[in-house]
């Protein structure tokens, strides 16, 4: 329980910095991209390669960090992450840091929770704009979708429609 008020406090502290560092300029251009999943979600890393691929017709740098609340199965699975990859004091540890660290043009938060842990990666991260959904803290992305990550054909259509505005500013 005081394990979870540090990493409470740690994450306000967080979120505050990096509240204010978003800026998108009419040059952006997506080169490179992290998606934050949460590991329960029935979608992989091949879904938003395939999706970014029809979309783009530039080389993409790909980051995926899935998150999950259990202990299984974390170590076997490549890019896969629990809270236990945070210390006591909130210090992520160094595997987890880098691929927070890594700057990219885009993230996805793909959850749908207010899981604390989830946000506080998401907001950790390095990038330009982010794309989520409403039923987390809005705060913590650019670009809002209003229905369930389950439904992947609408995430298809709506985030090609961004994009395509994007392309146009």
């Amino acid at each position: 329980m005081i394990k979870k008020l540090f990493h409470l406090i740690k994450y306000k502290n967080d979120f505050k910095k990096r509240i204010s560092k978003s800026i998108v300029t009419s040059d952006f251009k997506i080169k490179s991209v992290r998606v934050v999943i949460d590991k329960t979600l029935p979608v992989d890393e091949n879904y938003f390669r395939n999706l970014l691929g029809e979309i783009t017709d530039s080389k993409i740098y790909f980051t995926f960090i899935k998150f999950s609340n259990s202990n299984e199965n974390i170590l076997i699975e490549k890019h896969c992450y629990n809270k236990n990859h945070i210390n006591f004091f909130g210090n992520f540890t160094e595997k987890l840091a880098n691929a927070c660290k890594r700057k990219v043009d885009l993230q996805i938060n793909f959850f749908n929770n207010d899981n604390l842990y989830l946000k506080w990666i998401a907001i950790k991260s390095e990038y330009k704009l982010s794309f989520g959904f409403k039923k987390t803290d809005i705060r913590i992305n650019d670009v809002i979708f209003d229905f369930l990550p389950l439904q992947k054909d609408t995430f298809k259509n709506e985030f090609r429609k961004y994009i395509r505005v994007l392309k146009t500013i």
